[in-house]
């Protein structure tokens, strides 16, 4: 399937964020390292779920301690937000908390939204980051007659809040260069040959340039 023959589309909103710099990758992605439209689609979508993981922040080890009339506590979230006391890990406390007030003050799930970004993505050809929560990540397989392609939902309530400004279009940024980095790379690998240089030595103008006069 050769890249002419076959036109990408982004789904809903993101269509405003892709622009021509990730459709062109694509097309690069299908002209020089030889994928089909659908190897180059789930290729992007692998880039683009690690990208949106790099740019995801990374939350603090310890919570944030708080003091009011009471005393230091930390809010946990557990379906509700909860305030647990430094006093209620005491032992002379009658309500006291199971667990000490040193674990009560560690991010439990530290790290989650940025691991939520590859879950269900193993089936597409990426490598697999742990057991995922049920409910909060998806990944949709669109098949007609005119359209074919891939959709990553990501669930957790909170993941735009941590996320920066604008992160979709330095998503789309990151996924096309990793892309034009990879063919290049092809394109290298395939004049080095060519040429007969050594692995990974050096092109420079006036070598490339050699080549192309002397074919």
């Amino acid at each position: 399937m050769m890249a002419g023959m076959v036109s990408f589309k982004a789904i809903g909103n993101w269509n405003k964020q892709i622009g021509v710099p990730l459709r062109d990758a694509l097309a690069v992605s299908m002209d020089i390292t030889g994928r089909s439209g659908e190897q180059a689609s789930r290729h992007a979508l692998i880039l683009m779920a690690q990208s949106a993981r790099a740019v995801t922040k990374q939350a603090r080890k310890n919570r944030r301690q708080r003091k009011d009339e009471h005393g230091r506590y930390v809010e946990v979230w557990k379906g509700v937000m909860r305030k647990l006391y430094q006093w209620a890990f005491s032992d002379d406390n009658p309500n006291r908390v199971e667990g000490t007030w040193d674990n009560a003050q560690q991010v439990g799930a530290r790290g989650l939204a940025k691991r939520s970004w590859m879950w269900g993505l193993a089936r597409l050809g990426a490598k697999k980051t742990g057991k995922q929560i049920s409910g909060t990540s998806k990944v949709y397989t669109i098949k007609s007659e005119k359209v074919n392609g891939y959709i990553k939902e990501n669930r957790l309530d909170y993941i735009t809040k941590v996320l920066p400004g604008g992160w979709e279009l330095e998503v789309a940024r990151r996924a096309g260069n990793k892309i034009m980095a990879q063919a290049r790379n092809k394109l290298q690998a395939k004049w080095r040959k060519a040429m007969k240089m050594p692995r990974g030595s050096k092109l420079s103008n006036e070598n490339l340039s050699r080549f192309f006069l002397k074919a």
